[in-house]
């Protein structure tokens, strides 16, 4: 369908987007449509598009997304976990990286990882991960 509203031209792009917004639940697909929508619209103007209220509102869900997933993710999280949950919480900081506001609400994510009840080995494990990180 993305392909289809691109070959459509970027209104469509835009109303795909704010469709997404409302009907996709998980926070790796919301990030998949967003990568994919942005690599295909005209690079030169990837701020431009991040700023439109369509992508703005696709971005925001799909941040909103992540903080519930990992939330979710911690009232259950065994060390055998601790792997997926790393990727996680990487995938995570590619979306909030779309905006300067989200970069925010990042690192409050990881003070309160930092700060919860999880042991050391697992702060540990995505202090090592956000020090390799790179988009």
């Amino acid at each position: 369908l993305l392909s289809l509203s691109l070959s459509s031209g970027v209104n469509h792009v835009y109303q795909f987007c704010v469709g997404a917004a409302k009907g996709v639940l998980s926070p790796f697909v919301l990030q998949e449509i967003i990568m994919e929508a942005l690599q295909r619209l005209n690079p030169a103007h990837i701020h431009a598009h991040l700023r439109t209220p369509a992508f703005h509102q696709l971005v925001q869900r799909c941040q909103q997304a992540y903080l519930q997933y990992i939330h979710h993710r911690l009232i259950h999280l065994t060390p055998a976990d601790y792997d997926d949950f790393v990727n996680i919480i990487r995938s995570a900081r590619g979306a909030f990286c779309l905006t300067p506001v989200g970069m925010m609400q990042f690192n409050d994510v990881l003070q309160n990882l930092k700060r919860g009840k999880q042991t050391k080995e697992l702060w540990q494990r995505i202090s090592l991960e956000m020090a390799t990180f790179s988009p």
